[in-house]
């Protein structure tokens, strides 16, 4: 009962910037989320870094929260190489913050804005098992990131079972797109 009335709050607020695809590994069918961006959140924002400037958060098993920039960024990626539910992107080697694991299983040393929205949809698969007790076992485990232990399970499995399966079409908001295509053009892609 949690999850539907907190989305349905964030859904009152504020439109979605872009839904995506998403899934935990062991989720047999691939669900509909809900980004959020709002500025707060954006790399260059005066807000603190351990609240809200450059973080991603999974506040439901519905809704994700990023910054323009990095909503700019997955966008960017998908233009370039989209997934899909058949090609889901994936963390590289199960850990974001591991680039000897990430290279061994042929990844780049550092992860994609596609593959920290995977991470993020791996908290949705959290949220959605969980409940209610997401909000404080996130605030509790969160901090501790990803590494070896048990402090750091709840982010080592949001990165090992999390899937992004792609944008839902139609789904981008047209300010967004508008940005993308006039970055698309600078950067001579399009």
């Amino acid at each position: 009962m949690f999850n539907p009335i907190a989305t349905a709050c964030f859904r009152l607020a504020a439109r979605p910037c872009f839904r995506i695809h998403g899934k935990g590994r062991r989720e047999e069918a691939w669900r509909v989320i809900d980004v959020f961006a709002t500025h707060r959140r954006d790399q260059d924002s005066r807000w603190p870094a351990f609240l809200f400037r450059g973080t991603c958060i999974t506040w439901t098993a519905a809704v994700i929260a990023v910054g323009w920039d990095f909503a700019l960024e997955v966008l960017r990626e998908q233009a370039v190489a989209p997934a899909s539910c058949e090609h889901p992107v994936e963390v590289a080697g199960g850990r974001l913050r591991d680039p000897l694991g990430r290279h061994a299983a042929g990844g780049e040393p550092w992860p994609s804005a596609s593959e920290v929205l995977a991470h993020e949809v791996g908290h949705t698969a959290q949220a959605r098992r969980l409940g209610w007790l997401y909000w404080p076992a996130g605030a509790a485990f969160t901090l501790w990131r990803e590494g070896p232990g048990w402090r750091h399970w709840f982010e080592n499995q949001a990165s090992q079972n999390g899937q992004f399966g792609g944008i839902v079409n139609g789904s981008v908001r047209p300010e967004l797109m508008v940005k993308l295509l006039n970055n698309l053009r600078q950067d001579g892609l399009q």
